[in-house]
């Protein structure tokens, strides 16, 4: 015996298939011809259909959410006189925004004591307000109070809840908004 034959004595010892019978022809071409008929491209076109669609939800995905930072980004959030409460921020205020309000006024802030601001009207531009006044404290931005005693303050409210992102100092700036939302008003 050569090496040869060993080493191939060896072969047929490890290969798992020795003991079977060896396939005949007729089975052969069974195997094949099943082969043939399960035809493996399919599944690759799926696969990269599914990939190309998983892609494009991506692509989506992203271009929304850059559309989403981009339109934050682009719209700087300006502060409103007077936002309150939880650091509310507003945008700046516009005729058509205050004439949803039922009441508008300035007033000036007499006092202040225990979170109840007490303001006397001096001027009113819609609505009829009673000649005192009294809200809650509002807070700014940066967590301070909004109406201090002596300052003079634009109003918005309806139905008697003040609207925090249209009140605010009384500014020459906010005062040409309230005029143009409803007139010169009355008073001071």
């Amino acid at each position: 015996m050569t090496d040869d034959d060993d080493l191939r004595a060896l072969m047929r010892r490890a290969d798992p298939t020795n003991a079977h019978p060896p396939l005949d022809d007729a089975r052969i071409r069974r195997v094949v011809a099943a082969a043939e008929r399960d035809d493996l491209a399919p599944a690759p076109r799926k696969r990269a259909r599914l990939l190309l669609a998983g892609a494009s939800l991506g692509a989506v995905a992203t271009a929304a959410g850059a559309a989403l930072i981009a339109g934050l980004v682009a719209t700087p959030a300006l502060q409103a006189p007077g936002p309150t409460g939880g650091y509310v921020t507003c945008e700046v205020p516009t005729a058509a925004e205050l004439r949803t309000n039922d009441t508008a006024y300035e007033a000036l802030v007499t006092g202040v004591d225990d979170g109840v601001v007490t303001l006397e009207v001096s001027h009113v531009f819609t609505g009829t307000p009673d000649a005192t006044v009294e809200l809650p404290q509002s807070r700014t931005p940066s967590g301070d109070d909004l109406f201090v005693t002596g300052r003079t303050y634009l109003v918005a409210s309806t139905g008697g809840f003040t609207d925090d992102c249209l009140t605010g100092p009384a500014t020459a700036e906010l005062r040409a908004v309230y005029e143009q939302a409803f007139g010169p008003g009355t008073g001071g």
